[in-house]
């Protein structure tokens, strides 16, 4: 959505209308797009995740760990890293 928003087209759209009515697209977007801003904002202060990928909370030198020396998407790595430093607690 942030990344590519030229690919949200009326094909998009049309197949969210099969599972959702108006009102519900409307607030899936905001949810995105207030999350988007979210990570984007606290990104630029340091702050890091307060759940691990696996969704225990965690404290912030233990999420540096997990998502290394910047905050990154669940989907580039540390979801491996969780798994690597908790083997038996990370969520598959």
């Amino acid at each position: 959505m942030d990344k590519h928003p030229d690919k949200i087209d009326e094909a998009f759209y049309a197949d969210l209308r099969e599972h959702f009515s108006t009102e519900e697209i409307v607030e899936l977007g905001a949810y995105i797009a207030f999350n988007i801003g979210y990570h984007t904002f606290f990104g630029t202060l340091g702050f890091y995740p307060m759940f691990s990928p696996d969704g225990r909370l965690v404290s912030q030198e233990e999420s540096r760990e997990i998502y290394g020396d910047t905050p990154m998407s669940h989907t580039k790595g540390a979801m491996q890293r969780a798994k690597d430093l908790a083997p038996g607690e990370a969520a598959e």
